[in-house]
């Protein structure tokens, strides 16, 4: 669904959207021959070895201009009966597939339509570091870490840092970022409210986030000159010279994530229903005037009784007559537009279409087989960094498969540890689930993303085997 080409502009209009559902939809189809066969090249072929030049050119009016037009109708029957199996297993395409990406904070382009900040805090300084004041410590930004997990875990090991602020020696801590990870909370929330299953976030860049603490708990500073004694100082990273040391080579500063999603306020409409069945009101946020492949969802509060999805429409029920500045959630469904210097790999949890993939969600009873669970990961969008190499099953209690290769590697991923914690719901304890050990092969060896794309992969086969307790490993 996400083109990974670099494409500059606007959104696509009504009738790039139709060709590009054409394409997608083609391709689809496409994928139901395993063997394309250029019949016509076959034949060109085989008729350089007659020697004769007349028997050659009969043969090839008889070949190519008589059979040639026969095999060419047989071939267009068969993509018909292809895409007509295939409308026949057709699902409904996922509205809420999540794509991320990171960028200078510069290089944000609010033109472009398709991708907004995780946190809108990021465009706004001021009140970014007004939110994060504290008595004794001042905010100072945000960094991106540009490192494997090895690399993250030595930056967290080391805490604090040395530097100087208009020649004085200060220090400085690293702090994980929260505010991304409560975002994705937030969503996993709305989610929740709006009774829409939930797929995996791909958090490969929110982890590597880290806020920058200047401690003044021992001299707290003022600033001098505007006449407000009492307002605490602000300096940027810009302002402050912090040695890293061998981390200073993976740090970037002034970035920020973006993704496919874009809050809306709305306002009570002319339209509105008194419930019967007590003092209750129904409001419509309609859906006629919007794209039809988007997703919508609406974030709850205490006036919100009950949210359920309609044809159209979204209908809310509320003790309010009217409202004011209520939130929706706006997934766009178009493919990222890469606008320029929007450069760095895009994240998404979107999955691959297939005919094979189609037929297994119509069944009731989903299939539990080695090659299922490889046709499961094999349609994540992880292909760039890592493939899956063999799945092993183990016993219940201890992890008794691949000792030695879990002995002997740290890059251990365990789902309850990784993107979905907050949304884990255990009916029984991961410790008496059997163990499920997906084995990784890195395609881009030492890539700061290839641990991003386990802890994406484990995560999301654990929300769809409970069975199971799903660890993967990088071989």
């Amino acid at each position: 669904m996400y083109n990974r080409q670099k494409v500059s502009g606007w959104a696509l209009d009504g009738d790039g959207r139709k060709l590009m559902e054409k394409q997608l939809k083609e391709n689809s189809v496409s994928l139901l021959r395993e063997y394309p066969f250029d019949f016509q090249r076959y034949i060109e072929v085989r008729l350089r070895e007659i020697d004769d030049l007349e028997e050659r050119r009969f043969a090839k009016e008889v070949l190519l201009h008589g059979l040639g037009k026969a095999i060419s109708c047989m071939e267009e029957k068969y993509i018909q009966l292809e895409r007509r199996i295939l409308d026949e297993m057709e699902i409904a395409a996922n509205q809420y597939e999540t794509v991320m990406t990171i960028i200078r904070r510069e290089h944000y382009d609010p033109a472009n339509g398709t991708l907004y900040p995780v946190s809108m805090l990021d465009l706004d300084r001021e009140r970014l570091a007004e939110e994060y004041r504290e008595d004794n410590r001042c905010y100072l930004g945000t960094i991106f870490l540009e490192a494997d997990d090895a690399g993250q875990q030595k930056f967290a090991a080391l805490g604090s840092f040395s530097g100087k602020l208009n020649g004085q020696e200060i220090q400085v801590f690293a702090v994980y970022s929260k505010r991304y990870q409560e975002a994705v909370e937030t969503l996993y929330k709305v989610f929740q409210d709006n009774r829409i299953p939930w797929q995996t976030v791909h958090t490969g860049y929110l982890d590597k986030f880290y806020d920058i603490y200047l401690d003044i708990s021992e001299k707290p500073l003022k600033e001098g000159g505007d006449g407000e004694e009492n307002r605490p100082f602000r300096y940027d990273l810009a302002d402050v010279e912090i040695d890293f040391g061998v981390m200073d080579a993976w740090i970037q500063r002034d970035v920020i994530p973006l993704w496919n999603i874009e809050w809306i306020d709305f306002d009570s409409a002319d339209f509105m229903v008194p419930c019967i069945d007590g003092i209750y009101y129904e409001h419509e946020f309609l859906l006629n005037d919007r794209a039809e492949e988007d997703g919508y969802m609406i974030q709850a509060n205490e006036d919100i009784l009950e949210i359920r999805h309609e044809k159209k429409k979204i209908v809310i029920k509320s003790s309010q007559e009217i409202f004011e500045r209520w939130k929706a959630l706006h997934i766009i469904h178009l493919p990222a537009v890469r606008s320029l210097d929007y450069d760095a790999p895009m994240l998404s949890n979107h999955k691959k279409e297939s005919f094979i993939r189609r037929y297994a969600q119509k069944q009731s009873v989903p299939l539990m087989t080695k090659a299922d669970l490889f046709r499961r990961v094999m349609e994540l969008d992880i292909g760039d960094f890592i493939e899956l190499q063999d799945i092993e099953a183990g016993e219940m209690g201890e992890m008794n498969i691949g000792q030695e290769i879990l002995r002997e590697n740290r890059k251990i991923y365990f789902a309850e540890k990784e993107i979905n914690g907050f949304a884990c719901e255990e009916l029984f304890p991961m410790e008496s689930r059997r163990t499920l050990l997906l084995k990784f092969q890195e395609k881009q060896p030492g890539h700061y993303l290839n641990g991003s794309m386990v802890r994406f992969v484990v995560s999301q086969m654990q929300l769809e085997i409970n069975e199971y307790r799903c660890v993967g490993v990088i071989l």
